[in-house]
């Protein structure tokens, strides 16, 4: 029997670093805002809020001009340059983010209920345990996506389905991601809210409604995974491919966008037209 393929794309930097802590709270409520995104612009150095809006993050001083960025769908993001960041008072920072505001002017497509629509499932469809592939780092922010081309405009996305190879940590959690594109990359993440899919399944078949969130596109978009939480040490894999759309992944909250031309993970969405 031949042994089962596993394939990982790890990315490192040499850092002497300096530590960061702080807390995330929403402006108005002052409530705790979880797994808002926290890192140096395109430098791979990043992290996510915990359940209590807390923040742990190392800064490499060579960033000390760059920009740091607080983000989080449905909320205005606050961003520092690093040098005036760390020249605050060393106490616990708090970090206020205000919801964000929708424009009037924006136009609401719904479906016309005399139209016949047709259904397609676009992306990876593979299931297979031979072949299986993970996030490409352990620091929480880490994505994986794949550009998903559509056939006409416009197109409802209804649902999200990804194959689990094997998971050995039990529940396991982590944020779906839909980004439009500029320059063949992703670019900005076009949800109006935050989407968390939540899975014990040790292998096998996870689908998520997407239908409540009123997803509609018009042009080729990303679908992307993001890990949220840190589990400690574990198997989280995925089914993958050698055909398929190729990965995109970005290292840690913030960070620069890369194609890794390796393998196709098994996720997909479901869609009409």
């Amino acid at each position: 029997m031949k042994a089962p393929i596993y394939f990982f794309l790890f990315f490192s930097y040499t850092i002497n670093a300096q530590f960061i802590a702080g807390k995330i709270l929403e402006a108005n409520s002052k409530i705790p805002l979880p797994y808002v995104n926290i890192g140096v612009l395109n430098q791979g150095i990043g992290t996510v809020s915990d359940q209590n809006g807390e923040f742990y993050l190392e800064l490499n001083p060579a960033t000390i001009n760059d920009t740091l960025r607080f983000s989080m769908v449905g909320f205005t993001r606050k961003d520092f340059i690093v040098k005036d960041y760390l020249t605050q008072e060393k106490t616990e920072q708090i970090i206020l983010l205000e919801e964000s505001v929708t424009s009037l002017e924006e136009v609401v497509l719904v479906r016309k209920k005399d139209k016949k629509y047709k259904q397609k499932i676009l992306g990876n469809k593979t299931e297979s345990k031979f072949i299986t592939g993970g996030f490409t780092s352990n620091n929480l922010g880490n994505e994986i996506g794949f550009i998903t081309r559509i056939r006409k405009s416009p197109t409802f996305v209804e649902s999200f389905n990804i194959s689990i190879a094997k998971n050995t940590y039990g529940p396991v959690k982590f944020r779906l991601n839909f980004y439009d594109l500029k320059d063949g990359l992703p670019n900005k993440n076009i949800l109006e809210e935050m989407i968390i899919i939540e899975t014990d399944i040790k292998t096998g078949i996870v689908s998520v409604d997407l239908t409540p969130y009123d997803i509609v596109v018009e042009d080729d978009f990303v679908v992307a995974i993001e890990w949220v939480e840190d589990l400690g040490i574990g198997n989280l894999l995925f089914s993958a491919g050698f055909f398929g759309s190729n990965l995109f992944a970005r290292v840690a909250s913030q960070g620069q966008w890369e194609r890794i031309g390796v393998a196709a993970i098994g996720m997909n969405v479901g869609v009409t037209y």
